[in-house]
């Protein structure tokens, strides 16, 4: 198997936070160029034509393309130390609060950039389309603060779970490229969890480099973003792609 994922990508980054975790070390990772193209290659798009990432490469060719499916799939091959509860009841709160932790990034999309200066660089803003949004997105928040556990370390209590892998990426990509935290005061919780977290030898990775850090002054114009698909240069794009592609074809093999 191989692991194919963005370094500072959210979804890979909770299959490669869970991996740490777990101390999965037999699986290839391979980590694609981003800023220059290559989710747009040829042996990606055959197997995924969403261009998404992260996928799993299994032994018989198939993909795995979902971060949580990734994950489920290795918790049944790597079933010690357990990550997904040890009774029905753990299980099914901690499938819950990963699907609350999926409603925040839907709820977070709109909001963020219709508002954050960063994203002004890259779409048409609309502040009404923001306020809109906004309750739905603190909503969000307040259910993950209020379901965690209140002793902690975890968000599910005193073991790591695949909760915990499924959150922190997310709230560390806004952190971490924007400088700006989606907590708030009313999230103690959630705070203290994540700045424990955030110590751990899984948590660190690379900060994005496609432009939209908050310390880059603008956008290259014809770098294929995903948010641009529909007007991608492709002979811009394949004249970019033609730098690496020995690299992105031994990848493909």
């Amino acid at each position: 198997m191989r692991f194919i994922g963005l370094d500072w990508g959210a979804f890979p980054r909770r299959v490669t936070i869970y991996m740490d975790e777990k101390g999965i070390s037999d699986i290839d990772r391979i980590s694609i160029d981003y800023a220059r193209g290559e989710i747009h290659a040829p042996w990606i798009r055959e197997k995924n034509p969403t261009a998404s990432l992260p996928a799993l490469e299994l032994d018989d060719g198939r993909w795995l393309t979902d971060s949580m499916a990734i994950i489920y799939y290795l918790e049944e091959l790597y079933p010690d130390p357990c990550m997904i509860g040890r009774d029905a009841v753990e299980r099914a709160r901690i499938r819950a609060y990963v699907a609350h932790c999926n409603d925040l990034n839907v709820r977070a999309g709109p909001v963020l950039a219709n508002s954050w200066p960063q994203w002004a660089r890259a779409v048409k803003q609309s502040k009404e389309t923001a306020e809109w949004m906004r309750p739905a997105f603190n909503r969000s928040l307040d259910c993950l603060e209020t379901l965690a556990d209140e002793e902690g370390p975890f968000v599910m209590g005193k073991d790591v779970t695949v909760a915990d892998c499924a959150l922190f990426p997310l709230l560390y990509h806004e952190m971490s490229n924007y400088g700006r935290s989606l907590l708030t005061d009313a999230h103690p919780r959630l705070q203290r969890w994540y700045d424990m977290f955030a110590a751990r030898p899984s948590a660190p990775c690379p900060l994005r480099d496609d432009g939209m850090r908050e310390s880059d002054e603008e956008l290259d114009p014809d770098m294929p973003y995903w948010w641009r698909n529909a007007k991608l240069n492709l002979t811009t794009w394949a004249a970019r792609r033609d730098g690496f592609q020995d690299e992105t074809e031994a990848k493909a093999r």
